[in-house]
């Protein structure tokens, strides 16, 4: 029998046998939807901060400084006035400015800060971090 022969009887016998087994992949496992809150005492959902830090960035200043900006957003539906700190460290040494932005609701509101610090030691090992506070 040639080597032609043999593979035409083979792999019909091989794929009849693999068939089976890739015929039921596994399907989920668990309940579809979540269980029900217990009769008299609703679920609770965490409450979202009316304010939020919405995005920032760093860039170099004219004089080669670094400054940190960004937005707040005003989740509420009252103005309110928020308190952004920011915190660099650099080699240890950690620095903090503290700026205050009012945001009408519904809104984002912009802010920036300026550290006296070079923009070229900060993008070489420093680490940034932006809060409400």
């Amino acid at each position: 029998m040639d080597r032609r022969s043999a593979l035409r009887a083979i792999v019909p016998a091989v794929a009849a046998l693999l068939g089976g087994c890739l015929d039921s992949l596994p399907g989920a496992t668990g309940p579809r939807n979540p269980p029900s809150a217990p009769e008299g005492e609703p679920r609770q959902t965490a409450d979202q901060p009316a304010l939020a830090v919405g995005s920032f960035d760093f860039e170099r200043t004219e004089d080669g400084t670094l400054r940190v900006f960004g937005t707040v957003e005003n989740r509420g539906d009252v103005q309110r006035t928020a308190t952004v700190r920011v915190n660099i460290r650099i080699d240890g040494d950690e620095v903090a400015r503290e700026t205050d932005v009012t945001v009408e609701p519904g809104e984002t509101a912009e802010w920036a800060v300026t550290f006296d610090v070079a923009y070229d030691a900060f993008t070489s090992g420093g680490d940034l971090n932006v809060e409400l506070v």
